[in-house]
């Protein structure tokens, strides 16, 4: 094909054609080239997950339910634990496949009845455009759903990039890293790469990421995919539509078709009545929900139709009429999407874009995690800046009936019903949920990189002080961290609340001690080596739920361990962290794990530190955590000394 790219003025149209539009880039080394030579998740010793968990469980359990704990533990350590852990091994061995936690948590998921709005669906706003008149809605619809689309076909083609995880850029992100690796065969390749100190990804998830939906089935959901659809799903005032993306051939459609169809979905201005709004069932719990889904489908065959090109589209993109500069008003609508009129919460991820311009993926958490979808958000955040495809002067053209088509599906009383039901419950479930946004720019991750502290373990000491200068205790604080490093990994749990944390959060807060400067370094030292471990998969969380999976497996009695109240209470998450530090991302959030506790999205930038904290009112306050961050973080900029 021809190859041609021609720009016309510094930041006004691109226009690309031949393989330049149809692809986001060409990588000299396939994207699946690492897969068959990854290291597979190691599965820990017993006695190193029982000594973690000890010294995870000390600095937040009372003394007199830590020392009935590290008994029960002990005990269980001696006892039950030496055949699980064998058992688990053959298991392992046996399944080469994939990892020994996979699919106990793709189970862990699509067993969960609750809905997955707020409880499982997390979302990450999109950076501006860097040029402001490119933040209009339609024109950002365009350019995003171009850009998903080239690394859709990348993907396909095995031409998209491997994810790899370089050491030092400089030294191994280079033509000679890239040569070696590509001639090397891939059930060598990894070796090659690490020999350059660079660690190649499990990109396993990437396949789910477009054209694909989680079914709502009674006991347990299904994930479908369907990578022949042609189209995205464009839902505008509850109103589902199919947007043609892809021709006959699978080529890309001219960037001003795909405009003309999302002109014309935003310019007629119909809007579906409140019980036609069929997207709010998506915020149902999974066995209503897979009721009412039934009772679509049987009764008229169009329905089922519908709900397969829904299924199958590429992804979603809700266009939304909310124009607001309210952060607590902006995240409630990117969490919970008020009455779900305008969601499908469902799809492998939706990106909504409101009014202003904005826009925000939610993505549906049982297929994967972050990393491959920060992947999809900093690769179309790259090109939409490099590339306009359509600019907010471009004329929308006629729009071509075949593109754009109205999802139209038969009601009955009892589905209007459902469809009212599902929405006053959304929004009463909801109800308590409260949120409060922080932004502190007298830190930065530069400034703390120049202290030779992590600048995460600084931000993670502060959200323990913050915690602590509220309630006066320390509570089990759940960090996610990627175990992306091997094959089928998922995710372990990091636990960031440590004896050094709070130990220095005593000597501040309770003590003044004013030379705190050794235990700050001990809290970055620590967390330093637990994010290594946890990353290497040699966490304990995910180790310990494989040993009572591999008991329940067996047919065996759950043992007595996995009932002591200090191993409860360590599962029971007042603090649940996540960051994705990336320029790309002006903030993430999600809803708190627990009813009693904070869920808090925070963002470690050159410019400054943020966060989203989530909490129910009833129980925690959002805003008052916020402050007591805010005064947490200044203390310790004077500490540093920065």
């Amino acid at each position: 094909m021809l190859r041609a790219r021609i720009l016309i003025g510094k930041r006004g149209k691109t226009t690309l054609a031949g393989d330049d539009y149809q692809f986001l880039h060409k990588s000299e080394i396939p994207s699946y080239h690492f897969q068959k030579s990854l290291r597979r998740l190691p599965i820990p010793k017993v006695e190193d997950s029982v000594n973690r968990f000890l010294a995870a469980a000390k600095p937040v359990l009372p003394q007199k339910t830590y020392e009935v704990t590290e008994k029960s533990i002990r005990t269980f350590e001696k006892t039950q634990a030496p055949k699980l852990q064998e058992a688990l091994l053959t298991y392992d061995k046996n399944h080469k496949d994939t990892s020994y936690i996979s699919e106990p948590w793709f189970d862990m998921y699509l067993r969960a009845r609750v809905p997955v709005a707020v409880n499982y669906n997390p979302f990450m706003m999109y950076a501006p455009d860097p040029e402001p008149r490119f933040n209009d809605q339609l024109t950002r619809a365009t350019n995003l759903a171009i850009s998903y689309a080239r690394m859709k076909k990348s993907l396909d083609a095995n031409l998209l990039a491997p994810e790899v995880f370089h050491l030092n850029p400089k030294k191994s992100d280079t033509a000679l890293f890239r040569k070696v690796c590509k001639t090397l065969p891939p059930s060598l390749s990894w070796f090659g790469a690490v020999a350059f100190k660079a660690f190649p990804l499990d990109m396993s998830q990437y396949k789910s990421l477009f054209c694909g939906s989680r079914i709502p089935k009674r006991e347990k959901d299904e994930l479908y995919l369907d990578g022949t659809q042609k189209h995205f799903l464009a839902i505008y005032r509850g109103i589902p539509y199919s947007v043609r993306i892809f021709d006959e051939n699978g080529a890309i459609l001219p960037a001003e078709d795909v405009h003309s169809s999302l002109n014309f979905i935003l310019k007629q201005g119909k809007a579906a009545r409140n019980d036609e709004s069929i997207g709010s069932l998506t915020s149902l719990d999974r066995d209503s929900w897979a009721v009412a889904r039934e009772e679509l489908e049987s009764l008229e065959q169009k329905n089922g139709e519908n709900l397969r090109k829904i299924d199958g589209a590429l992804f979603a993109i809700c266009l939304d009429d909310l124009k607001t500069e309210d952060h607590k008003r902006l995240v409630q609508s990117l969490l919970i999407g008020d009455e779900a009129k305008n969601r499908w919460f469902d799809k492998c991820f939706q990106t909504i874009i409101d009014a202003n311009g904005q826009a925000t993926i939610n993505f549906e958490h049982s297929w994967g995690d972050g990393v491959a979808v920060l992947r999809l958000m900093e690769e179309s955040f790259k090109d939409t800046n490099k590339n306009h495809f359509v600019t907010p002067e471009t004329t929308p053209k006629s729009p071509n009936p075949e593109n754009v088509q109205e999802l139209e599906f038969k009601l009955n009383d009892s589905l209007r019903t459902k469809i009212t039901r599902a929405q006053e419950n959304h929004v009463k479930s909801n109800g308590d949920l409260d949120f409060s946004t922080m932004e502190f720019e007298g830190l930065n991750r530069d400034l703390i990189k120049k202290t030779k502290l992590s600048p995460d373990s600084v931000m993670q000491l502060a959200i323990q002080m913050a915690f602590y200068s509220l309630y006066k205790e320390f509570v089990p604080t759940y960090e996610s961290c990627s175990t992306a490093a091997f094959l089928k990994g998922r995710t372990e749990c990091m636990r960031s609340a440590t004896s050094a944390t709070r130990a220095a959060t005593l000597a501040i807060l309770e003590e003044g001690k004013q030379d705190v400067k050794q235990l700050l370094t001990d809290c970055s030292n620590v967390h330093g080596n637990l994010v290594k471990e946890a990353s290497m998969g040699q966490g304990f969380d995910r180790h310990l739920l494989g040993l009572k999976i591999t008991a329940q497996r067996q047919g065996l009695e759950i043992p007595e361990f996995f009932q002591d109240p200090g191993y409860s209470r360590m599962g029971h998450f007042i603090l649940s962290t996540s960051t994705l530090s990336t320029e790309t991302i002006v903030f993430g959030g999600f809803g708190p794990v627990v009813p009693d506790g904070f869920g808090i999205g925070y963002n470690v930038v050159a410019s400054k530190l943020g966060a989203v904290i989530s909490s129910n009112k009833s129980k925690r306050d959002a805003q008052a955590f916020s402050q007591a961050l805010f005064k947490s973080l200044d203390i310790l900029k004077k500490h540093l000394g920065v």
